[in-house]
């Protein structure tokens, strides 16, 4: 053994020791735990009879990661025995685990906690009564949304003992004067795979080696959930049960500060806001960002304590409302993000020397604690600002280029619906639309569309959802485009006035689906422009039912008279089926009402006009066999999006394959397969040579986003031609003190480009407009087809930029194909620049993955098939 070996062992035996020392420091009793987690605390201050954790759970925090289970249990014992906790269920993840939201306040609030939040919850309606100074402040305390960033979930169970139990003055004025609401865990699924990990692989002693097993998570790791979503970006679009759940649990209480807590680096400190000014959002009042200056020396002031180094101001954003730290923000509270350099493990050496799980347990404990002292100390001056902000929003939305947003149409009711859904859980007043409005070539009716007025509390998150997104002197931490309706591919507008509407709607109506027309028919018909039409065709494929989609427009007469069925309208013919008539109906019903569509019975196969329905042009649709590739080197978060759309909007089976299978399975059992962006240099030859046979045998292989760039360099699509492009104004020496600002200008971080797309093409059926914004998140372009019909979608020559792009990849991006299909033998390689489905949310662009799978064997215009 070597000097420099030797020298490593010994730091990592003394890194063991200090861990276990750390551990003792917090021992069964309450004195000694008070002295490490609550270093101003006395043994007098605790109530014995409320459990400390240890003692409920049988091992010292810090010790062992605390699964999600014995963190509900042990609240709600907190519960059982204190009359400061009230614990609620307010939904479940995917896989079953029950999501909660704590309150915690004087037993005096307590019993009157329904009329302090419907008095709180009431600072939204500028005409309703004044919020006295002397109404408890509001504390949202939300931890564990990353699953592996686990201090704060450990840091929660300390946080509500010490609340629950402890007597000092102090802490019996917070309670009296704030209510703290606590999600415990936002993303359990995650949580408890990171802990498992952890628990599974621990040592005693602990290993401190960053290469441990312990410290290096299994893919997916802990970070996303079920669906392998990050949760810290989808408070915008709700897309997860996760999210819909805690932002129900939001709206009640509208807290007046709120921290979201993370972790980050083992190399790092610990961090807190405020951000950067050049992160910081024009939509917001400059007084939100002042108050981030005020409220960070009390937890600058508990860091101070412990003697533990922090930063400020340096990364992150306040930008977007996608954040779980920032979407406070745009209701008037102030969010903050706290982030703890991780141990991921029970210790890890760093270069700050030995990292404890304990030591981040105590600083996330003491910054939680520090929140209330802060918010408990500007009372008085929160609640007056969340009540003028309010009011400045509706005055800011009075006053914009855009009174009123007019969206719907009447042959995607679906997207409709969904948005609707989305707007009433953001708490946004919607209108039916009373009169006929056309406006920049787009027509809305009453009775499919449906008014925003911008003068209202909820303005800053309408802006959010239906303009374009502010724009940046530069890149952010995270996507710089957040415009829902423009991933949608909604059909909205601004309008200069408010137009005539109806009564503000308080319900969403009732889906209307279902077959429409007589009880016998020739064959049924289904507009494929409906966002909820994939999932009656995946539902009529699983009953084998056959189903055909017409390449062609036709016009036939139904019981409305005369209806036109776009490209992709799906054709199912009473006749060729192994049901009989009656049967057949009564099966068609019932998806169509599940799914929430009308089915148009028709009473012959003779149309109006375009083609009749035997026509080649009307192709049966086959029952598609998909496999996901999931697994080490995959980008989860993409891949999750096309499992989530298949899994939950859908319904439809996949079968997920590890890369490692690819080179040795019968790949004919699939017809189509997906590999999202990710790294495949290590699939191996024999992988990459019985997927290309695959291919050339009929396969349909979808990529995206970096996998283009593995299929370009094993030869199934083309190689691209020209180099990167470069800024012109690059230079070969710049000040060092400059990187941050230059690397930040000089990346991408997720836009919505302008698009054209041919929507002739199948890839691109069920799109009502050539104009399509796409997500572009990448630098990655693709190299157009031999096949010029093929190349669907391209960005245009000079596209509109909804976020930042460096004028770089601006130049990169500018008319080059975002959508293809490359036909190979008898199939086909469909390759999109990047995930067509980004963050489950991007619905326009998610249409042309789900043809990509459907219709997959249909794709190349030289495919008879």
């Amino acid at each position: 053994m070597n000097v420099k070996t030797t020298t490593r062992f010994a730091r990592r035996a003394a890194a063991a020791v200090l861990f276990g020392a750390a551990l003792l420091a917090a021992p069964a009793t309450v004195s000694a735990q008070s002295s490490y987690y609550f270093p101003q605390a006395t043994a007098a201050d605790f109530d014995p009879a409320i459990p400390t954790p240890e003692a409920f759970l049988g091992y010292p925090v810090g010790s062992h990661y605390t699964r999600h289970d014995q963190i509900v249990a042990y609240l709600k014992e907190l519960e059982r025995l204190s009359d400061r906790v009230t614990v609620e269920t307010i939904g479940s993840t995917y896989e079953h685990r029950p999501l909660l939201s704590v309150v915690i306040t004087s037993a005096s609030n307590q019993s009157r906690i329904d009329d302090i939040q419907r008095v709180h919850a009431s600072v939204a309606d500028t005409n309703g009564p004044a919020i006295t100074a002397d109404q408890p402040v509001v504390v949202g305390l939300f931890y564990s949304v990353h699953g592996n960033e686990t201090s704060s979930g450990e840091a929660m169970l300390m946080t509500a003992y010490y609340l629950a139990a402890s007597r000092s003055p102090e802490t019996l004025e917070w309670l009296d004067k704030a209510v703290i609401v606590i999600d415990p865990s936002q993303n359990p699924d995650g949580r408890d795979r990171a802990a498992n990990w952890h628990n599974a692989w621990k040592s005693n002693p602990a290993s401190s080696d960053p290469q441990d097993k312990e410290h290096v998570e299994a893919w997916p790791a802990g970070r996303i959930n079920h669906y392998f979503t990050d949760l810290n970006r989808d408070w915008l679009a709700i897309t997860q049960t996760e999210t819909r759940a805690k932002l129900e649990a939001f709206h009640r209480w509208k807290p007046n500060f709120q921290i979201d807590f993370h972790e980050m680096g083992a190399e790092s400190t610990y961090y807190f806001e405020p951000s950067p000014a050049s992160m910081e959002s024009p939509l917001l009042p400059r007084a939100a960002y002042e108050w981030n200056v005020t409220l960070a020396k009390y937890h600058a002031q508990a860091l101070d304590n412990l003697g533990s180094l922090y930063l400020t101001r340096e990364v992150f954003d306040n930008f977007s409302p996608v954040y779980g730290s920032t979407y406070p923000d745009f209701h008037g509270g102030i969010g903050v993000t706290v982030e703890q350099a991780s141990s991921r493990g029970l210790v890890q050496e760093t270069s700050n020397g030995p990292l404890t799980f304990p030591f981040t347990i105590r600083n996330q404990t003491n910054v939680g604690l520090a929140t209330i002292r802060g918010a408990v100390a500007e009372r008085a001056g929160l609640l007056a600002f969340q009540r003028d902000f309010f009011r400045s929003a509706v005055d800011q939305g009075r006053r914009h280029t855009s009174q009123a947003f007019v969206f719907g149409d009447p042959a995607n009711s679906g997207l409709t619906r969904q948005t609707l859904e989305l707007l009433q859980a953001h708490r946004i007043q919607v209108y039916p639309l009373n009169e006929r409005i056309t406006q920049d070539g787009r027509t809305f009716e009453p009775g499919s569309a449906y008014v925003v007025p911008s003068a209202q509390p909820q303005f800053r998150l309408i802006h959010s959802i239906f303009d374009r997104t502010p724009p940046t002197k530069g890149s952010v931490y995270g996507s710089t485009s957040y415009s829902i309706a423009l991933a949608y591919n909604l059909n909205s507008t601004g309008l200069r006035r408010v137009p005539a509407i109806g009564t503000a709607l308080t319900a969403i109506p009732a889906a209307q689906g279902g077959v429409s027309g007589p009880d016998t028919a020739y064959a049924y018909a289904v507009d494929w422009r409906d966002q909820n039409a994939p999932r009656l065709l995946a539902t009529l494929l699983q009953k084998d039912v056959r189903v055909r989609t017409a390449f062609e427009p036709f016009t036939s007469r139904t019981g409305n008279g005369e209806t036109r069925f776009e490209r992709g309208s799906l054709v199912i013919t009473a006749s060729g089926q192994s049901l009989d008539a009656a049967t057949l109906r009564q099966t068609v019903d019932e998806a169509a009402r599940e799914a929430g569509v009308t089915a148009y019975g028709l009473g012959s196969g003779q149309v109006i006009s375009g083609v009749d329905l035997g026509s080649n042009s009307v192709k049966v649709v086959r029952a598609p066999r998909i496999a996901l590739v999931v697994g080490e080197g995959v980008n989860a978060t993409e891949i999750g999006s096309t499992w989530f759309a298949l899994s939950e909007r859908l319904h439809y089976p996949t079968t997920r394959l590890d890369p490692s299978q690819l080179g040795r399975i019968d790949l004919d059992n699939y017809d189509s397969i997906v590999l999202s962006g990710g790294r495949y240099d290590g699939l191996g030859q024999p992988a990459v040579d019985a997927i290309k046979a695959w291919v050339r045998r009929g396969g349909s292989l979808v990529v995206f986003g970096s996998a283009t760039t593995w299929a370009a360099t094993n030869g199934l699509a083309p190689q691209a031609e020209r180099e990167e492009a470069k800024d012109d104004k690059a230079d070969d020496r710049r000040d060092y003190a400059d990187r941050s600002t230059v690397q930040g200008e000089q990346r991408t971080a997720g836009n919505a480009l302008s698009a054209d797309a041919d929507i002739t093409h199948p890839l691109a059926f069920g799109l009502s407009r050539r104009d399509l914004f796409v997500n572009k998140e990448t630098a990655i372009t693709l190299t157009p087809v031999a096949d010029p019909f093929a190349n669907v979608v391209r960005i245009d020559a000079e596209p509109q930029v909804n976020g930042y792009l460096p004028d770089a990849l601006r130049r990169q991006a500018a008319g080059s194909v975002w959508a293809q299909v490359n036909p190979i033998g008898s199939g086909t390689v469909v390759l999109f620049a990047d995930d067509p489905a980004h963050r489950k949310y991007w619905l326009g662009t998610e249409r042309l993955l789900i043809n990509s799978l459907f219709f997959g064997n249909h794709l190349a215009t030289n495919n008879r098939r």
